[in-house]
């Protein structure tokens, strides 16, 4: 049988493999809870590089899934951690995968040696619990399964948003408390176009996002490493009718000339829909699905 610290050694190799080749609802509680999870955006694409992990978990496991990813995601995290934050999204459109699992980092050295950090720390925190023998072989049991659904069919690719502040934005009052319906653009660009691209972006796109009152936030990234478009373009919307109450008032108007200037820079696109579900409470350092 494998043993625990074997495991958490091949997870954390699987992860990281690519780069080297219930609270109460009284309106004081609301406020503090809404205060606490605010704080959230401004880790979540906030640092400049992020591993995606893509997990396809059969749909009758995902709920056992879910409870093992926050068990075993808490008993890594620590002081010592190079993890800066940790973002679950759950997939609803396109695509072929349950889960993507989103670990931000503040550089690629970060991400490399916060392997054995995790792993030093999950094993101690296992160990601390002085787990007689039947405790060990339950605890043994939930990683297997957590590792052979997390591993089987997965794959990983690793982003950047160094140097795109211009290509993103966050509502003040934005509730991390709350799941978000996520649309995902990408788009793969022509070499010689990007400076059309990006200049469309911000003076066409992301200005309509921004002036909808619909969206609350747009994070933009570009690939470093892996199979993946050259530019992420995520988009997040409170509920599925802001959603819809966008794309009913944005479809099918004629294009002016940033939008032609845009779309002339773009030689492959296409989108999916995500549910943000979680991530690490900046403020407990624990990490939380949404409510």
């Amino acid at each position: 049988m494998i043993g625990i610290s074997e495991c958490i050694n091949y997870l954390f190799f699987k992860i990281k493999i690519v780069l080297l080749s219930e609270l109460k609802t009284q309106n004081g509680m609301k406020k503090l809870i809404t205060a606490l999870f605010l704080t959230i955006s401004c880790t979540l694409f906030a640092q400049s590089i992020v591993n995606i992990t893509y997990v396809t978990v059969p749909r009758e496991n995902s709920e056992t899934f879910l409870e093992l990813h926050e068990k075993f995601t808490n008993l890594s995290l620590g002081e010592e951690r190079k993890l800066q934050q940790s973002a679950m999204f759950s997939h609803a459109f396109a695509g072929d995968f349950t889960f993507a699992i989103y670990d931000f980092y503040e550089t690629e050295v970060a991400l490399v040696s916060d392997v054995a950090i995790g792993n030093t720390i999950m094993a101690a925190n296992i160990k601390a619990m002085n787990l007689d023998e039947k405790g060990k072989a339950a605890m043994n049991a939930d990683y297997q399964s957590y590792i052979s659904m997390y591993v089987e069919g997965h794959s990983d690719q690793i982003r950047t948003s160094k140097g795109l502040e211009a290509l993103k934005f966050e509502n003040e009052t934005i509730d991390w408390s709350t799941k978000k319906v996520v649309v995902l653009s990408k788009y793969n660009t022509k070499w010689a176009k990007n400076k059309d691209f990006r200049e469309a972006m911000v003076d066409g796109n992301l200005t309509g996002l921004k002036e909808s009152g619909k969206v609350e936030a747009v994070y933009t990234s570009r690939h470093l490493y892996g199979a993946g478009m050259d530019w992420h373009m995520y988009m997040f919307y409170n509920s599925w009718s802001d959603f819809a109450e966008y794309e009913e008032s944005n479809f099918g108007g004629s294009m002016d000339a940033t939008s032609m200037k845009l779309w002339s820079a773009i030689n492959g696109h296409e989108d999916e829909i995500l549910m943000w579900i979680g991530a690490i409470n900046p403020e407990t350092k624990r990490f939380y699905y949404a409510k």
